[in-house]
């Protein structure tokens, strides 16, 4: 009998000891699992500030001004704010005097980001390892393939002319020296498919003139002062309304075009740490989900938000270049 009630008491002990550490293993209150999720995301926080620790300070983004600098610095407010939430970081406003000034500062790392041209870009990816990530989209909706436009070579239908061979003894009107598409792209069309050289590609026409702009050079067609003229594609088309009741303008056409050229793009200096930059990206990106983003959206007419761009688009620009002989220096002149 007292061996029975040893091994119960026994039972007892065991089973008092058993409930005793689980009650020390888990949480006892509400108190003890609050402490424990808040080191939970205190070990999220520190992941997170590892992943930041080589981001810089701030985020400084650079700007072609265009036009009057306050008014410029007004349109990005709303997309300094969208970042800086973003981001968790503040982000400043370079503004460059040219290309050139943006590309050397993203070169001597004074500046993370900004838009380029198509030639411009090309110089900051040399310069300065600058890599394309995101590209503006003007329609809802819109995809890469909205992003291009064209060089086109324009003439009346009386000149007879309908091709770039037919080009030759007329009259040319270029629109800027710099000019991608009212000038270098038309160029490079009849050196690269009529077998003309730098040296004689100007001695092709009978005489080149540069009107100064784009539509300029659609005026200069439209009044029969010269046969032809290179210009950019979206550019005239945002003219033709004023342009329509002009009496040769039902004669007008497009004889020739070149490949689709990409348009501006954003640019981030490639040396910067990979997750800032995918962070940059991110934010580009998911902008037109953003009430504050889509403000700065709306105001620069970019309704389609951002998407991504490669290096890869801009191998016809490469070309171009290539075939026009053009060193950076020229690029940017």
């Amino acid at each position: 009998m007292k061996m029975l009630k040893l091994g119960m008491l026994m039972v007892l002990f065991i089973f008092l000891l058993a409930a005793c550490t689980n009650e020390a293993e888990a949480p006892s209150t509400v108190e003890d699992q609050e402490s424990n999720n808040s080191n939970a995301v205190e070990n999220v926080n520190e992941e997170e500030a590892d992943d930041r620790a080589d981001w810089p300070e701030k985020f400084v983004f650079g700007i072609l001004p265009t036009e009057d600098q306050a008014v410029l610095a007004s349109r990005f407010d709303s997309m300094t704010t969208y970042l800086e939430q973003t981001l968790g970081i503040d982000v400043e406003l370079f503004f460059g005097t040219n290309y050139t000034a943006l590309i050397e500062a993203m070169a001597n790392g004074h500046l993370h980001a900004s838009s380029f041209g198509s030639f411009s870009y090309l110089v900051a990816n040399e310069r300065a390892n600058g890599e394309a990530f995101a590209t503006p989209i003007r329609e809802e909706g819109g995809t890469l393939d909205d992003i291009y436009y064209y060089a086109q070579m324009i003439t009346l239908e009386e000149t007879g002319i309908d091709s770039l061979a037919d080009v030759e003894g007329r009259t040319v009107a270029y629109a800027d020296p710099a000019s991608t598409s009212g000038h270098l792209f038309p160029k490079a069309m009849l050196i690269n498919e009529l077998g003309l050289t730098l040296d004689n590609v100007d001695e092709f026409p009978s005489h080149v003139v540069f009107s100064g702009s784009h539509e300029a050079s659609l005026y200069s067609v439209l009044n029969g002062d010269v046969d032809v003229a290179g210009v950019c594609s979206t550019c005239i088309e945002r003219v033709f309304e004023r342009v329509e009741d002009h009496p040769n303008f039902s004669q007008l056409k497009v004889f020739h075009e070149s490949e689709p050229i990409p348009g501006s793009t954003y640019v981030i200096q490639g040396d910067l740490p990979q997750s800032f930059k995918d962070a940059i990206a991110e934010a580009f990106y998911a902008m037109i989900d953003d009430e504050v983003g889509r403000e700065f959206l709306i105001g620069t007419d970019y309704l389609g938000g951002f998407i991504p761009i490669t290096h890869d688009e801009f191998q016809v620009v490469a070309d171009t270049a290539e075939a026009l002989n053009m060193s950076p220096e020229d690029l940017l002149n």
